[in-house]
């Protein structure tokens, strides 16, 4: 619930920060080229970060997919040179 308070606080100061530019005492030239599409720009570049983030966590789990396949395989290996040796009973 703490990430969810952060993220809606720092989304109301941004809006607030939104609404009192839209509201002052700038050109309307400037407000039509930069502050009225801050939202949708904003909305944007959030998609973008949240894909790159989505895309680079999925790489690192399929990474660690095989990671663990293999850390099974060596354990599984391991289980049985300490049976040939003697050093651990039969548990499978």
């Amino acid at each position: 619930m703490s990430k969810l308070f952060a993220w809606l606080t720092v989304l109301s100061a941004l809006t607030a920060l939104w609404i009192s530019a839209v509201y002052g005492p700038y050109d309307p030239t400037f407000k039509r080229q930069f502050i009225y599409p801050a939202p949708f720009v904003a909305a944007m570049l959030f998609a973008l970060v949240s894909l790159v983030t989505i895309l680079v966590r999925v790489s690192r789990l399929i990474t660690r997919i095989d990671a663990s396949e293999e850390l099974q395989k060596d354990i599984k290996e391991a289980k049985e040179e300490l049976q040939k040796l003697g050093i651990v009973g039969k548990t499978d």
